[in-house]
């Protein structure tokens, strides 16, 4: 496991968890709100943004961890590894509720009406696009780890063998 997409619904804990992983693996973390959401609340353009993605995934390791649905299959065939936190909505919105006091990477509003609004769609609106994209574009070897609860994914994460 060198290079691994993590995806899944908003409050699903992709920040942490993927932090803990590559503090376990001993791996660079990038969120890529922190490459698309900028300073002044602007956003980054798409090139740019896809850009940015692609010299990341030319690393020989890396977590990258977040959904932007227009440049998942780039990062899906680069993976050697695909995480997929599919946790139920309600879950995640309680998950928001209880993390709104830490600033979110990027520095945008993880609790606008919008972004509930889409915790809230999420499987109905986007999770058929990402499964889609996960069967479409990600090697038949490499392995898919869906967890639809947070002790799924923890137990998991645990029991990993930790780099030195």
């Amino acid at each position: 496991m060198r290079k691994i997409v993590v995806v899944g619904v908003g409050g699903a804990g992709r920040t942490r968890w993927a932090d803990a992983l590559g503090t376990r693996l001993g791996l660079p973390v990038t969120h890529l709100d922190t490459l698309y959401h900028r300073g002044d609340r602007s956003l980054a353009p798409a090139e740019e943004f896809a850009e940015a993605q692609r010299a990341l995934i030319a690393e020989p390791g890396w977590i990258l961890a977040g959904n932007h649905a227009p440049t998942l299959a780039m990062r899906l065939a680069a993976a050697d590894t695909v995480v997929f936190l599919d946790i139920n909505p309600p879950a995640a919105i309680t998950d928001l509720l209880a993390r709104r006091r830490r600033p979110e990477p990027g520095g945008h509003d993880r609790m606008n009406p919008s972004v509930l609004r889409s915790v809230l769609a999420y499987r109905h609106a986007v999770r058929p696009r990402v499964r889609r994209l996960i069967a479409e574009h990600t090697d038949p070897r490499t392995p898919v780890h869906t967890f639809t609860t947070h002790r799924a994914a923890e137990r998991w994460l645990t029991d990993l063998p930790t780099v030195p």
